[in-house]
């Protein structure tokens, strides 16, 4: 792990070497579109995200779908969303966004009490607006750029920065890192591999929309590139969040 991490901060830093200054807007978009230079293998890891998606993930999330009611799939949306909400109070701390860290923990409280653990989303309806930071975001706040595209198996659209941000909020995950220290193995695969199945339903049309371009994967990279410029800068980079909503993945989604 600490050798993965190395190699990633490498290629993080490496990556931003010459990077444009980023109220050049026009420079950093050509950068970016250019910062690929991994694309036979990112095409092939792609095509291999594909593969497991069209035989496993695909069709047992299809299941999914048409067993269980779509009000029951939204309370485990909830669940999943409010579990995450400490780690997004402590990377606004880090990133020193305390009034974003106020809304969240605004959100984690009235949903974890009012919603019965996060089943409900009472804060949506009281007007506590969702807010959304991750390691990711912090380390792109403290200066480390992200570094040349990636496409990682299972993890999927990534960079550097973003899988060394990953690695931090899955080993910090509250509930993942409960049952690590209480040692309940089962529980927590179960709890892993539920969160993937919710977080490919909850994209099952966005990943539609991005299969249906000419290039799937240039899409997809632009998007996936969008939508992290759009976060880090919390909605500041000059794209809607609609735009933004088009390619709302977490790193567990594949593309279809």
């Amino acid at each position: 792990m600490r050798g993965l991490a190395a190699a990633l901060l490498i290629l993080a830093i490496a990556g931003c070497a010459t990077r444009p200054p980023a109220n050049d807007l026009d420079a950093v978009a050509a950068y970016e579109q250019a910062n690929d230079p991994l694309e036979p293998f990112n095409r092939a890891m792609w095509k291999v995200n594909n593969g497991l998606d069209t035989v496993i993930l695909q069709p047992v999330t299809w299941v999914y779908r048409t067993i269980v009611p779509k009000i029951f799939r939204e309370a485990i949306s909830n669940i999943y969303a409010n579990a995450k909400m400490p780690l997004v109070i402590v990377n606004s701390l880090l990133q020193g966004e305390g009034t974003r860290a106020g809304i969240a923990t605004k959100r984690f409280l009235a949903n974890t009490v009012l919603g019965i653990g996060g089943i409900a989303d009472p804060a949506t309806a009281f007007g506590i607006r969702n807010v959304d930071e991750d390691f990711g975001q912090t380390l792109a706040v403290w200066g480390i750029g992200g570094g040349p595209y990636l496409v990682l198996p299972i993890i999927g659209p990534t960079n550097p920065r973003d899988t060394l941000g990953f690695v931090g909020d899955s080993v910090s995950e509250p509930v993942g890192l409960g049952l690590d220290i209480a040692d309940e193995r089962w529980a927590r695969r179960g709890w892993t591999a539920a969160g993937v199945l919710e977080a490919r339903d909850r994209n099952w049309d966005v990943i539609k929309e991005v299969m249906k371009a000419d290039d799937p994967y240039a899409f997809a990279r632009s998007a996936f590139r969008q939508r992290r410029l759009f976060e880090i800068s919390n909605g500041q980079s000059g794209q809607t969040e609609e735009e933004a909503d088009l390619f709302d993945q977490d790193f567990e989604d594949f593309p279809e």
